[in-house]
């Protein structure tokens, strides 16, 4: 074949890998919560699909080309491998985004290369290798044929002109839309991978073609993480503690409100009988990151990034450590990703910063067993504050000869299977299994409080980071880190102390309570702090008569939302917002609830200069 041959060739296999990618990136607009009506939304959709599929094969087809100079086998395998794994790649990310509503990241990759954090199953991999194997070998044959008829692509200038047009028409209309604040193409341009289409508020102001008031509101939800911190705004006033209490937080990673109950957690259920349970609480976040960082720092979790690049340790640890409190931090999963090592314990020496074990529920044996010995052995005349995180019900698992299961059950979860059709029976009773799991290893924590006489004299936390959706509301939604329904934030709540009961005896509890406010609620109550919440959190006193709480903030990586009792408002980073409904529904012609929403901005700017 001589080189003009396969350059043809080349490109026409190049502009069918476009169709088949545009074919792919198809289903991620089947996950608009409505697809656009109106002339400009459609059009934007389809021209944008294409437009930016020929552009990511257009920068694949240009890297490739320089292998169009090999022998005639070896440029088929490269050119096969290179175009597969793209696909490969793509076809994995509409999974992705399936479940969870952003693409592959890097905390994404980071979380998988942990492998602490995300645990796939055998199936679940097989399962990826069949399929590479299987584009690879379309691909393969794909080059074979094309050679053999390059005749035939003698119009392949049409197809160019077509990707190169929708490319321009996308990009358009993306800068009237950015210039207005149009939310049906601002919103929907997220739903395309590395997508960043152009934008010209600069020249649409000069001449007048720009909507400021819309663009001011966007302005003003979006996230400034780059901003400086003020936290706390002011240096905290302190009393001595004459007899400080001890302190605990017992965590279950991905834990749903509705299995804190007698049948799926008995031991926690009867130790929280001793305490008070909050049965409205919402997580800081709908993902660990932000769920554990709320409930340290009494704060919305959109100040991660700010925290994460001062390395500044949350005013509660610091507290801790003035009065000399010993602390021990046992987690199962690693501590450095998210990077918990450089936030909330940054000022921790000596950090255990994992658990040992080769699976979630090793590991939480582990870290329950280490948490025995460390607490025996303790110096018992200074006060302790421990902090055990489970990580089982994330991973589904428990070990093989657990008898205490839920059936029927399923083998091993394939997320590769699930779909909005999906059967959530035999998910559910898997993970059920795995709530109940670590159920008995905090039975050992409790009854070594009572042993010692220490239950008298600690004050317990009981909760969750986050929740985990199994298709709650029929959306395709599994797992966390995607929306903020109930069924991602609701968390069990429970506070044991020695007089919880006594100080909210005949008080109204919160219709509402968040991760916010834990920390105030300690610090006030327990830790000789006297100066206002305010100056150091967002969160209000769970132990001060009921407060009037009307909404609550909850983030994840990418955005926030501020959900009230018959809304969620979606904000994402760039300020684009959404209002639906509490099952995820987009309610149309609503308008935000401008008092709440100036509330919940001076939330997340109140600790920033």
């Amino acid at each position: 074949m001589t080189f003009g041959n396969r350059r043809s060739v080349f490109s026409c296999f190049l502009i069918i890998n476009i169709g088949f990618s545009a074919l792919l990136a198809i289903r991620y607009f089947s996950f608009l919560p409505e697809f656009p009506t109106d002339i400009l939304g459609a059009s934007f959709i389809v021209t944008s699909l294409i437009g930016q599929m020929a552009l990511l094969g257009g920068i694949l087809g240009l890297f490739t080309f320089f292998f169009t100079f090999l022998s005639r086998r070896l440029f088929y395998l490269i050119v096969s491998f290179l175009s597969s794994a793209f696909l490969f790649v793509l076809l994995i990310d509409t999974f992705v985004f399936a479940q969870y509503r952003f693409h592959i990241n890097e905390v994404v990759l980071k979380l998988v290369l942990s492998g602490d954090v995300v645990d796939f199953s055998i199936v679940t991999w097989l399962v990826a290798i069949f399929s590479f194997l299987f584009i690879f070998a379309i691909e393969y044959f794909l080059l074979h044929f094309l050679s053999a008829r390059s005749g035939l692509w003698g119009k392949k200038r049409y197809f160019v002109f077509l990707f190169v047009l929708c490319f321009f028409i996308s990009n358009f209309i993306h800068i009237w839309a950015s210039a207005n604040a149009y939310q049906p193409v601002t919103i929907s341009k997220s739903y395309l991978p590395l997508f960043q289409p152009a934008t010209a508020n600069g020249l649409m102001r000069k001449y007048g073609w720009i909507d400021e008031k819309s663009l001011e509101q966007k302005k003003a939800l979006s996230l400034k993480i780059s901003s400086n911190l003020n936290y706390p705004t002011e240096k905290l006033s302190t009393v001595a503690v004459n007899k400080p209490v001890n302190l605990m937080f017992l965590v279950v990673d991905s834990w749903r409100f509705d299995t804190f109950n007698a049948e799926n957690s008995p031991n926690i259920l009867a130790y929280a009988q001793r305490g008070v349970s909050f049965t409205n609480h919402i997580s800081t976040g709908n993902a660990t990151r932000t769920g554990i960082f709320g409930l340290f720092y009494g704060l919305p979790g959109t100040y991660w990034q700010n925290m994460l690049s001062n390395q500044k340790s949350p005013v509660f640890m610091d507290r801790l450590q003035a009065l000399d409190y010993q602390l021990g931090i046992f987690t199962s999963a690693s501590l450095t990703d998210p990077e918990f090592n450089q936030t909330v314990f940054t000022k921790v020496s000596n950090l255990r910063l994992r658990s040992e074990g080769r699976s979630p529920s090793e590991r939480d044996k582990n870290l329950t067993e280490d948490w025995l010995q460390w607490y025996q052995h303790r110096d018992k005349s200074k006060p302790a504050f421990s902090f055990l995180f489970y990580d089982a019900p994330h991973g589904y698992d428990f070990p093989q000869d657990y008898d205490k299961k839920y059936e029927p059950m399923l083998d091993a979860v394939n997320y590769l299977a699930l779909n909005k059709d999906t059967d959530p029976t035999r998910f559910m009773n898997r993970y059920k299994t795995s709530v109940r799991y670590v159920d008995d290893l905090a039975k050992k924590v409790f009854d070594e409080l009572r042993a010692t006489g220490d239950a008298d004299n600690t004050v317990v936390i009981i909760t969750g980071d986050h929740a985990q959706e199994l298709n709650d509301n029929k959306l395709n939604y599994w797992g966390h880190n995607s929306n903020f329904t109930a069924a991602q934030t609701h968390v069990p709540f429970v506070m044991v102390g020695p007089d919880i009961k006594m100080k909210l005896q005949g008080k109204e509890r919160p219709s509402i309570t968040s991760h916010e406010d834990v920390i105030p609620t300690l610090m006030k109550h327990y830790l000789g702090v006297t100066s206002p919440l305010e100056a150091y959190s967002g969160g209000i006193d769970l132990l001060d008569k009921a407060e009037n709480r009307d909404w609550v903030l909850s983030s994840s990586y990418a955005g926030y939302a501020m959900i009230t009792h018959d809304t969620i408002l979606e904000v994402g980073a760039g300020g684009q917002y959404t209002i639906y409904d509490l099952t995820n529904r987009i309610k149309k012609e609503a308008e935000p609830n401008y008092v709440y929403l100036k509330e919940a901005l001076e939330s997340v700017s109140r600790f920033r200069k």
